[in-house]
């Protein structure tokens, strides 16, 4: 083991409430030396002079809040690569976002939990650490390592190699050195969806009681269930089956697959390359790219699919997100969904995405043609431009009348005009 993996880890607790501060310290103290701050200038001071190996850091405080401590910290030389986690109790969507957008790795919120602290905090200090030995590789050569997916797997090789003789660390520096080459990859689009697809599979993970470490791949798999399509162009990146032409769509049903590729190096890690592999199969069996059915799909691939349902539906539209993301993930449990799982995920959804923005008319929402589903109920007429009525407000789409509209809007409307739908989450 590295030096730095020997020394006893320093954690700087940042909150205004002596009772979180002590609440922290209890959970923290049998693992970590714990430092304490009630203010951000004093917090800053401590990181400036003594760093710790990682910060919790409350957001609500007096004079300067959370992510003015964070941003102050990520600007600085000095305490820059300091993990920051954030745990507060505020639950608008928005908070997250801006959150990462401060330089935050991780949110827990509360009340805390001392297991899911405990393990937060352990998986963020062995990615700074392995960082910290990529950064000292970097230095060495001179030379940036991670360019491409296919560079990052031969660097990460030698890397790993390395690093074995001298350390002995035994694989885990190449599986988060991949992590994190990812991530350098991705848009910034790409990383906050994945980010939500993990921790709304990991959430559902935790509720079913499964092992820390089986939730720990389930969260890494969300993370990257989608690095197969990394490779692909912009522009099919955000096209919708329908229009995407043969080659595209080819390219899209082959990068579960290509997913699951990046793991094949990892033996310990083979089970979440599965996962990967299955995010796009069907409870019905009618997925790709196997058509696995029903428990034939590994769990955490049952997971992550009503995550990326939930995460899809609620970024598509404006108001109601969390209501219209459950019953969007309700609607298809059965057939693309497992009936079984879909429920544990209404609290996480409610967290991540309640939303002060609602639709004009309270229990509604505009959804795009090509997102619709049947079984939806129209919330006001549907009619062409030239006034001819094709729907009727309160009938329930099928298959027939998704066409109809579809037909109607032309491939360059639909990506503009939405149709009003009820959001009854109950059905």
């Amino acid at each position: 083991m590295t030096e730095r993996s020997e020394k006893i880890k320093t954690v700087l607790i940042v909150d205004d409430t002596p009772e979180n501060v002590s609440l922290l310290e209890a959970i923290l103290s049998a693992d970590y030396v714990t430092k304490t701050a009630t203010r951000g200038e004093d917090a800053l001071k401590i990181a400036q002079e003594t760093p710790p190996d990682l910060i919790l850091l409350d957001i609500m405080m007096p004079e300067m809040n959370g992510y003015e401590v964070c941003k102050a910290l990520k600007h600085n030389d000095a305490t820059k690569r300091i993990p920051v986690i954030f745990v507060t109790a505020l639950l608008d969507s928005g908070d997250e976002t801006r959150g990462f957008e401060a330089g935050g790795v991780d949110y827990i919120t509360k009340p805390v939990v001392g297991a899911i602290v405990r393990s937060r905090i352990k998986a963020h200090l062995a990615l700074k650490e392995v960082q910290d030995d990529l950064e000292d590789w970097n230095r060495n050569l001179k030379k940036r390592l991670l360019n491409s997916i296919s560079t990052i797997r031969k660097n990460t090789e030698a890397l790993m190699t390395a690093d074995e003789r001298a350390f002995g660390l035994e694989g885990r520096t190449q599986s988060v050195e991949l992590l994190s080459g990812v991530f350098e990859l991705m848009e910034d689009r790409f990383g906050v969806s994945s980010r939500a697809v993990s921790e709304l599979a990991g959430d559902a993970a935790r509720k079913m009681k499964i092992p820390a470490e089986g939730i720990a791949k389930i969260r890494l798999a969300g993370l990257l269930h989608n690095a197969g399509t990394l490779g692909a162009k912009r522009a099919q990146s955000i096209k919708h089956e329908s229009e995407m032409s043969s080659n595209e769509l080819s390219e899209y049903l082959a990068h579960p697959a290509r997913g699951q590729e990046l793991f094949n190096p990892l033996v310990e890690l083979h089970d979440v390359g599965l996962m990967v592999r299955g995010h796009h199969e069907a409870y019905n069996g009618n997925g790709f790219p196997d058509g696995l059915k029903g428990d034939d799909i590994p769990i955490g691939a049952r997971l992550i699919a009503i995550a990326d349902v939930i995460e899809n539906a609620a970024n598509s539209v404006s108001g109601e997100r969390d209501d219209y993301a459950l019953m969007i993930a309700r609607r298809q449990a059965g057939t693309l969904l497992d009936p079984r799982l879909v429920p544990l995920f209404s609290m996480i959804t409610r967290i991540l995405y309640v939303s002060n923005e609602k639709s004009l008319t309270p229990g509604e929402v505009e959804v795009l043609p090509n997102d619709l589903i049947t079984g939806m109920m129209l919330s006001r007429n549907y009619s062409t431009e030239s006034g001819v009525l094709l729907l009727q407000k309160g009938d329930t789409l099928d298959a027939a009348g998704i066409t109809i509209i579809r037909r109607n809007s032309g491939n360059a409307q639909a990506q503009k005009n939405g149709v009003w739908m009820y959001v009854n989450i109950q059905s």
